[in-house]
């Protein structure tokens, strides 16, 4: 039975409306791709970092860009992140980014990708970031997208130093030494240490001993590691004309506050942890990250104590402080690299780096944001010692933090000479890359 006028009809009408919605439908997702899909289908961030913080973060430049829902944080345990990591890359699940800290670069250099100094110049970098976030940048390309730092910074008991006769922190090692030890210690005919002014010397009762003598040796001139050519050599002993090596010099320094025979003992292993002991109130001086303020503030509501930035040599003409910088990484295993660099710009931006340094307890590494200033004085601590903050090329952040160890402990129980300490530390460093 043949078709009727009418239905020839009806159906040719139908027939135009579904070649009209399926050209509308192809323009319509194709204005979705360039301007709702511009980081791709999803871009997975991995990090250590407080999910709560970055999430939130996240959803606020949601609010304002809808394309970026796609973009989810998980976060990490600190202790399995690299593990996790490595697995997932060689399973072929590889996030898209990952938040990398400056000590971990040689570690995942491999695994990520490089990007080209025809992407991002070095001169727009070193416009954009401080000096310090050039750490992340090879001869090949740059290796993350720099949003954070955390700066070693000394933090002091008021009522402590208020009851010596101490009116403000020592600003040079000098004062710390001819000043507040002497001022502060309280030592026991045993030698055992009733109260102590600062937590140097030993290893195992000092929260940050690695980064302690981190910077002493970046503030005698070294940069205990450098790098030309995917080529990497120990520079502790790099020194012309000088008496002691700088790794030399800042060891001695810091081993005689733990040697009972010299003018600054004022620490011994035999103490409990340092935090635990600044956080209790019976500890002048510690020296912790700045990420560390919100912790200690916790463990004590009515500790009266304020942070400073670290001393310097009192002759100093350069100014040197040790801290983490944090950066946005891709993976050469990321199935969206683009979508990935494009999020990494957009936070490591003024608005979401502001955000996340803030939430976060750490600075900012754009200089159009420091130099902005922060009503906030510990806020503010920050942004000054951030300017002056460096971190170095660590083979292996675990691995490394035993040879500190070795190093330290070698020289106060009288196993090895300073000299010999060092240079035995340098043969393990080395062998590590």
């Amino acid at each position: 039975m043949g078709l009727r006028p009418f239905q020839i009809v009806l159906l040719g009408v139908f027939a135009s409306l579904a070649v009209f919605a399926l050209i509308f439908f192809m323009l319509y997702q194709g204005s979705i791709t360039t301007e709702e899909r511009k980081y791709g289908d999803s871009v997975e961030i991995w990090g250590t970092l407080d999910s709560t913080i970055v999430r939130a973060v996240l959803a606020e430049i949601g609010q304002d860009d809808k394309a970026f829902e796609v973009v989810k944080y998980t976060q990490k345990d600190a202790r399995t992140f690299d593990l996790d990591f490595i697995n997932a890359v060689a399973e072929g699940r590889s996030p898209d980014l990952i938040v990398l800290p400056s000590d971990s670069i040689v570690t995942h250099r491999e695994k990520l990708l490089a990007i080209s100094y025809d992407t991002l110049s070095a001169r727009t970098f070193r416009d954009r970031y401080i000096d310090g976030a050039e750490v992340f940048l090879f001869t090949d390309g740059i290796y993350g997208i720099p949003f954070a730092v955390d700066p070693l910074m000394m933090y002091w008991n008021r009522d402590l130093f208020g009851g010596a006769g101490l009116a403000v922190p020592p600003a040079s090692w000098s004062a710390l030494q001819t000043t507040v030890v002497p001022a502060l210690t309280r030592v026991n005919e045993d030698f055992s240490i009733a109260r102590s002014a600062v937590s140097f010397g030993e290893y195992t009762n000092v929260t940050n001993a690695k980064a302690i003598l981190s910077l002493l040796f970046l503030q005698s001139g070294s940069s205990i590691v450098s790098e030309s050519d995917r080529r990497y050599s120990i520079t502790l002993k790099s020194a012309e004309g000088q008496a002691l090596s700088p790794a030399d010099a800042a060891l001695s320094f810091y081993t005689r506050f733990a040697s009972p025979s010299a003018a600054e003992y004022s620490w011994s292993r035999s103490l409990s942890n340092d935090k635990l002991l600044f956080s209790s109130g019976n500890l002048g001086l510690y020296f912790g990250f700045g990420s560390e303020y919100g912790d200690i503030e916790g463990r004590n509501p009515n500790l009266n104590f304020d942070i400073a930035a670290v001393p310097q040599d009192t002759d100093a003409t350069v100014k040197r402080d040790f801290g983490k910088v944090y950066a946005f990484a891709i993976p050469r295993a990321s199935d969206n690299t683009s979508g990935a660099f494009a999020v990494a710009e957009v936070l490591a931006g003024s608005q979401a780096s502001d955000l996340l340094t803030t939430g976060l307890g750490l600075a900012p590494v754009l200089r159009n944001l420091i130099a902005a200033g922060a009503a906030d004085p510990y806020r503010q601590s920050l942004f000054s010692a951030a300017l002056i903050t460096r971190g170095w090329l660590d083979p292996n952040p675990r691995e490394s933090e035993n040879i500190f160890k070795l190093m330290i402990e070698d020289v106060t129980s009288g196993r090895s000479r300073v000299a010999e300490s060092v240079d035995d530390a340098i043969g393990r460093l080395e062998l590590l890359f």
